[in-house]
């Protein structure tokens, strides 16, 4: 299928890449914390908030690419052969490094030429905090997901911590009302 082998070869090297992974800011709370604040949940979460894959082809042009990424507010788009085969994602920092730094013309440009061949796909079920930790490790900001054989949709840093964000925002809204709702309680004296 689609994606297949990618997602394949994440699991099995899943467990050593974690364990050798620099410190980031999850890094200092141990997986319970984590779990408490909703980390430790799938990724998938966020996907029920996603619409369709924007993807388009590798003979497409830069400017094209760049027009859909546009059309759709989006940072990145994956390339697919034949609507099926993923072989790529090119995204802002492609666009940035590959094409104008190095003064390429957009319209002529092919995105097969640009884009990020070596893409990292993860599974649904990868916990949010690992997909952080990797995204800050490899310097992602644009991460496939997959379930099973098929992708189900791209999520990006800001998406991750947008979600991270308002769960945060919504338990201290919920531990708040506890607090100021619950009356103190009197003591015989």
């Amino acid at each position: 299928m689609v994606c297949n082998q990618i997602v394949r070869l994440w699991r099995e090297r899943e467990a050593t890449t974690f364990s050798s992974i620099p410190p980031t800011r999850h890094s200092l709370l141990d997986r319970s914390s984590l779990a408490s604040i909703g980390m430790e949940r799938p990724i998938s979460e966020l996907l029920r908030h996603h619409g369709v894959i924007v993807h388009t082809s590798p003979e497409s042009t830069v400017a094209q690419a760049v027009d859909i990424m546009a059309q759709h507010n989006i940072g990145s788009v994956l390339v697919f052969r034949e609507n099926t085969e993923l072989l790529g994602i090119f995204t802002e920092r492609d666009l940035l490094h590959r094409v104008v730094n190095e003064r390429r013309d957009p319209a002529t440009t092919p995105v097969r030429d640009v884009m990020t061949e070596d893409v990292v796909v993860v599974s649904a079920d990868t916990p949010r905090s690992d997909v952080v930790d990797l995204m800050n490790e490899k310097h992602f900001r644009h991460l496939p997901i997959a379930q099973d054989d098929q992708l189900v949709g791209v999520v990006s840093l800001r998406d991750v911590l947008r979600f991270e964000n308002r769960q945060q925002a919504f338990e201290i809204e919920q531990l708040r009302e506890y607090v100021l709702e619950k009356p103190y309680p009197t003591y015989p004296g």
